[in-house]
């Protein structure tokens, strides 16, 4: 309940030999839900094919370098087959990153199911009390949670969606509502996806950055499913010799091992709902 909704429990943590932590995380793989009746319609679901189509956000608004480089780099290593909207060093982006894109590829997925759905750009928790709703701030304007909720409430056909990876501040953070009810990572759920990634707290672009590219790593090269890739990251990310994948670009290899592991702020931010 309230403030209670923001604690990461993966992180919850017991003294260990040589003076660090042992985390839950390390022990058991952690999964959250908004309420019991969402997490039953959600695991009833039937499953996404793993080629199905896939889409990338990266940096739609210009001013999020690591998120642009992370979706780029994401695009490049797993997903070139998905359109890329915002931001492209390379120039090849398909659009700006709009709502209206965004949305516009959410309703196709009332026709055939979606596979990955990536968002690396910025999200807020207003804090005017009169229009406190999270939301993706996108090129050109935002996309909120409520949304989300209510085109799945005014639908014909339900969503289908496999994974929805919020690479951004604040995704599971609701302003608005009762605890979970109207975060991001929530309405998603209710959109139609099968698993949500989603964060607690405003986290660090650089850190970010290397836990969404070891996620979609272990999710595509070992199979894992997204509980699992989420756990396997963060504890690639607790291990102070860590070394990147072979597919991980060279810009961001370089600077992997720079990464605090005692600093919660760069894994345990990040939570999974769903599947």
């Amino acid at each position: 309940m309230g403030h209670l909704a923001a604690v990461p429990w993966h992180a919850a943590r017991r003294p260990a030999p040589g003076g660090r932590y042992r985390y839950a995380v390390q022990d058991a793989v952690l999964s959250y839900a908004a309420s019991a009746r969402l997490f039953c319609e959600v695991v009833a679901r039937e499953p996404v094919p793993r080629d199905a189509p896939g889409l990338v956000v990266g940096n739609p608004t210009g001013d999020l370098p690591h998120a642009g480089r992370e979706a780029a780099a994401l695009h490049a290593a797993f997903y070139r087959g998905a359109p890329y909207l915002g931001r492209h060093e390379s120039g090849t982006s398909s659009g700006t990153g709009t709502p209206a894109q965004v949305l516009g590829w959410l309703r196709l997925r009332g026709l055939s199911p979606g596979g990955v759905l990536h968002l690396a750009c910025h999200a807020d928790v207003p804090r005017d009390a009169a229009a406190r709703t999270a939301r993706l701030h996108l090129a050109g304007g935002t996309l909120a949670a409520e949304q989300l909720t209510e085109r799945a409430q005014h639908r014909n056909r339900p969503g289908r969606l496999g994974l929805v990876s919020l690479a951004a501040c604040t995704t599971h953070v609701s302003g608005r509502g009762y605890d979970e009810a109207f975060t991001l990572s929530t309405a998603f759920l209710v959109e139609g996806a099968r698993s949500v990634l989603g964060s607690l707290w405003p986290v660090p672009d650089a850190a970010t950055s290397y836990l969404m590219f070891m996620v979609h790593h272990y999710l595509n090269a070992e199979g894992a499913r997204p509980a699992v890739a989420l756990r396997l990251a963060q504890l690639w990310m607790l291990d102070p010799d860590r070394r990147p994948p072979a597919s991980m670009p060279p810009e961001l290899a370089r600077q992997a091992g720079t990464v605090d592991p005692d600093d919660l702020r760069g894994w345990a931010g990040f939570t999974h709902l769903g599947q």
